[in-house]
């Protein structure tokens, strides 16, 4: 019996072509990443990062339009042993519509607000030392 080399199935679209996948590098995690670097809301839905160091008046359009919000505190990115925290999605809309995140960068935590998108979902990701009224701490 003759085994077939395996392609890697991001070199023929793969799953992130829209198909959820149960297990393996691909696999939906909802609420976080999976091993491919791919983000999901909380609801399972893949998202893949479109914008970096969005400005404070862009995060709370954003939000203001729809866009749900994730954060972590400790500057990591989310990927690391800090898992991304996602916030009430009408309570972030009613917060954005008054007042914009606050970025005050530490020397020891790389701050900076990013944007995530995919299948209709958006996502502003707040990284590092940020707060947004009582929404993020």
């Amino acid at each position: 019996m003759t085994k077939r080399a395996r392609r890697p199935a991001d070199a023929v679209g793969g799953p992130t072509a829209g198909a959820r996948v149960a297990s393996g590098r691909f696999a939906v995690r909802p609420g976080t990443f999976n091993l491919a670097g791919e983000l999901f809301t909380p609801a399972g839905v893949r998202l893949t990062r479109r914008e970096t160091d969005v400005s404070e008046e862009t995060a709370a359009a954003l939000v203001r339009a729809g866009a749900e919000v994730a954060y972590e505190a400790c500057g990591c990115g989310g990927g690391g042993p800090c898992k991304p925290l996602w916030t009430e999605p009408a309570g972030a809309t009613a917060i954005a519509k008054t007042t914009l995140p606050t970025v005050e960068s530490r020397p020891t935590a790389p701050t900076w607000i990013d944007v995530w998108a995919g299948d209709g979902a958006t996502a502003v990701f707040c990284h590092g030392d940020i707060t947004w009224g009582p929404m993020l701490p």
